[in-house]
Order: C-alpha cells, then sequence, then structure tokens
C-alpha cells in the first residue's frame, strides 16, 4: 500500500517525514521523502479532480447557515454520490498519469 500527502508545508516537518519512513518505508509520496510529490498532482488524485468539486458544488447549492446545517449539508452530499461515479474516477487514475507524462508535467485539464 502506497500513502500519498498533499503539498502542505507543515506535512514536510522531520517528526511527520519520521513517522512515515517508520509505518510506510519507501512507499510514500510527499514534498520531502525519496518519492517526489508529482509536477500538477491535483490532476493525479481521484479525491481533487473529482469529489471535492462534487461536494463543494452539493454541499453550497445554498448558502449554509449554521454550523449543524453545513455539517449536515455534508453529510447529505456524501451520502448521496453515486458509487459508479467514484469507480470511474479512480479507475481513470492511470489514463491521467499517462497524459500527466505525455504532457511533460504540464497542466492539461484543458485537454
Amino acid at each position: 500500500m502506497w500513502f500519498q500527502q498533499d503539498g502542505c508545508p507543515a506535512h514536510s516537518a522531520r517528526n511527520v517525514t519520521e513517522f512515515l519512513n517508520r509505518k510506510f518505508g519507501d512507499c510514500w509520496i510527499g514534498r520531502s521523502g525519496s518519492n517526489k510529490w508529482p509536477a500538477r498532482s491535483p490532476d493525479l488524485t481521484s479525491l481533487d479532480f473529482y469529489l471535492w468539486g462534487k461536494l463543494k458544488a452539493e454541499v453550497y447549492r445554498e448558502k449554509p447557515t449554521t454550523k449543524f446545517d453545513m455539517q449536515e449539508r455534508i453529510r447529505r452530499a456524501c451520502s448521496v454520490i453515486d458509487t459508479n461515479e467514484i469507480c470511474q474516477a479512480v479507475s481513470s487514475v492511470l489514463q491521467r498519469f499517462r497524459l500527466c507524462i505525455h504532457v511533460q508535467d504540464r497542466h492539461f485539464e484543458h485537454l
């Protein structure tokens, strides 16, 4: 199993990288590990290119009024996501990797 971090600078702290090295060995991707975070990586992760945008659109369809309202909107949005859509997004990852290599790490959402 591989672990992939986001690019948050705090996740590059020594204690974090030491923990990841102990937990995952050489099987993690991040800014400070031996497997560097790839250029344009948001294009490569299902959560970034699919899920967060879909959830955000659903949650903010109308402006939340309270903290509880926001929590309920998030729960509802998560509960109605179509499993087939998630499977499609996940299965497209290899195609996205190939496209990233093809465009030599440039942004490719427009393609």
